[in-house]
């Protein structure tokens, strides 16, 4: 006889790279969102000894650590063959791998093209990173088109057709000459 073998659970196949994955994201936002706005100080050339111009620029310094995690976790995606959540994938910049916070590391601006702005379905969400420049752009309330599959499975909407309309439609034939 043979042993009776207990059933497989069913969890979520390589668990531990999605744990993995959400603890660098959060480490990643973290060190985001610690990194302060630091004053830089550029000094011109002094034209008198006593008056030195001093120009403060303020400047947003990333953190390089954030930035690595971010590399990571693109790396750790890519080598599990694991599909990032959409959040994920939308709040994170694509060429330098920042973590985009609106209004700290990223700009958000709705932009409509169509000519005037008068297409209310032509609206897009631009994600600019502060960092390196990258744009990312998302349809807003544009109604999306169902997948292939389920446009088979819904029902067609048919119209039903009284009596009155029935005899208005119905094909008569008429005899012809030749029978």
């Amino acid at each position: 006889m043979s042993k009776v073998k207990p059933p497989k659970s069913k969890g979520v196949p390589n668990k531990h790279l999605h744990v993995r994955l959400s603890y660098l994201y959060q480490a990643a936002t973290y060190l985001t969102l610690q990194t302060t706005i630091q004053d830089t100080i550029t000094t011109g050339v002094a034209l008198d000894e006593q008056t030195d111009s001093h120009d403060t620029a303020k400047t947003q310094r990333q953190s390089p650590l954030a930035l690595e995690l971010g590399s990571d976790i693109q790396q750790v995606s890519r080598k599990g063959q694991l599909r990032l959540a959409v959040d994920l994938k939308r709040s994170m910049c694509k060429s330098c791998n920042a973590v985009l916070i609106p209004g700290r590391t990223a700009t958000q601006v709705i932009e409509n093209l169509s000519k005037g702005g008068k297409k209310p379905w032509a609206d897009v969400l631009v994600v600019t990173c502060n960092l390196c420049g990258g744009k990312k752009r998302f349809p807003v309330d544009a109604k999306r088109q169902l997948k292939k599959a389920k446009r088979r499975t819904v029902p067609v909407a048919t119209t039903s057709i009284t009596a009155s309309e029935e005899d208005l439609c119905s094909v008569t034939t008429v005899p012809t000459g030749s029978e």
